[in-house]
């Protein structure tokens, strides 16, 4: 029953928010916004997983499935919510962030330890890199720095991961100094900025995990 349940919340919970964004967009809301909320709103299908799954291979399964259909949807358009109108503008983005939740969640299976770590990585990505456009927009004493990412954008990666990263070791009693904490924000950001053409969905919660676990064994 805990299984099914954890299976129903996970993918109720994500077919309900492409289906809010893909009314945004038929009904001219903003495409950008749409794609923020899935971006957003879809790491929080951790909390039913760690809930009803711990760290058996029922964790793999749901961002397993959505690697398989986001790839589809990059390619074809499935989602179009989550997908750009402009042709040019599209990037895998949407598959790299599925694939990130499938790596974590393989890895949290095969060492228990990472769950946490799984859930920090991924929200580190959704807040930090969900939010980082809106402190981008900021103009006064703002900085373009690499690829249309600026330096206030980079700053709110950084303060959006920091707090991310003192809630969970707070839930999670994970052994992180301040130095540590600030080094796991640096790197978020840092990571962020490199990471181009929806790379940084791969590669900033990824590294955070890695880093985290690595920090706390």
């Amino acid at each position: 029953m805990k299984i099914a349940l954890g299976y129903l919340a996970t993918f109720g919970w994500v077919f309900l928010m492409l289906g809010l964004t893909a009314l945004l967009k038929q009904r001219g809301k903003g495409e950008e916004l749409g794609r923020k909320i899935v971006h957003i709103s879809v790491a929080f299908t951790w909390i039913p997983m760690c809930l009803c799954f711990a760290s058996s291979w029922h964790l793999v399964v749901p961002p397993a499935v959505m690697s398989v259909l986001n790839f589809i949807s990059c390619r074809t358009g499935l989602f179009s919510g989550m997908e750009r109108s402009d042709a040019d503008k599209r990037t895998y983005g949407t598959f790299y962030y599925a694939l990130s939740m499938t790596l974590m969640a393989l890895g949290s299976v095969l060492w228990p330890r990472c769950l946490p770590a799984y859930g920090l990585g991924l929200f580190c990505m959704a807040l930090g890199d969900g939010f980082a456009p809106f402190f981008g927009r900021i103009r006064r004493g703002n900085r373009p720095l690499i690829a249309g990412r600026t330096l206030y954008g980079s700053l709110g990666v950084f303060v959006l991961c920091l707090i991310v990263a003192l809630v969970f070791r707070a839930v999670f009693a994970l052994s992180l100094s301040p130095w540590e904490l600030l080094l796991l924000a640096a790197a978020a950001a840092l990571l962020e900025l490199v990471g181009v053409r929806g790379l940084d969905n791969l590669c900033l919660p990824l590294g955070v995990f890695a880093l985290t676990a690595l920090l706390t064994r």
